[in-house]
């Protein structure tokens, strides 16, 4: 439904590069930020505070999205967990990025001290218990991207979601 939606849209965002255009300040965007632990409570913490923010900002539960943005949410955390660093000399270990402009578009982002990238694994056995994560991302979220937050600096992962019509109204990014 989402893609059908972004076809029949000409100003609705498609790339992670139009999605961040949308979702960078400007009047309206709604955001928040949290610092959490590099352990395992967090992805359970991380959930929670997403339903809540989500629920707060008016995300209907009707058609799925807050599920699919918190699940999302919740994959990216667990990767930040299992595969990235924990942080040194008081950097956050694990911050988790909430973005929504109304009408339009939310954006997740996950940073950690890795500077691993992620990646889709193609194709995994049926028995197996991991490798799914980011092939999770990428059939829940509208599109995802990756950065390196510079020599050191770990990445961050985001997410994005198209809510132009299940979202409270604003107007447009202007694409």
């Amino acid at each position: 439904m989402w893609r059908s939606v972004m076809a029949l849209t000409a100003t609705a965002p498609e790339t992670p590069a139009e999605f961040l255009l949308c979702l960078a300040p400007v009047t309206g965007l709604r955001q928040f930020s949290v610092d959490l632990p590099h352990e395992p409570s967090s992805a359970g913490r991380a959930r929670q505070i997403a339903r809540e923010r989500l629920a707060a900002w008016g995300i209907p539960q009707a058609e799925g999205l807050r599920d699919r943005v918190v699940l999302t949410i919740s994959e990216l955390m667990s990767n930040a967990i299992v595969h990235g660093a924990a942080g040194a000399n008081g950097a956050p270990e694990i911050a988790l990025s909430i973005r929504f402009l109304p009408g339009v578009a939310i954006g997740v982002r996950v940073e950690d001290r890795s500077s691993a990238m992620p990646v889709i694994r193609e194709s995994r056995p049926t028995h197996a218990v991991d490798g799914r994560g980011m092939q999770l991302v990428a059939s829940e979220s509208t599109c995802w991207t990756a950065e390196r937050l510079g020599e050191g600096g770990g990445k961050a992962v985001w997410a994005f979601f198209l809510c132009l019509s299940t979202c409270p109204s604003s107007p447009g990014c202007g694409l």
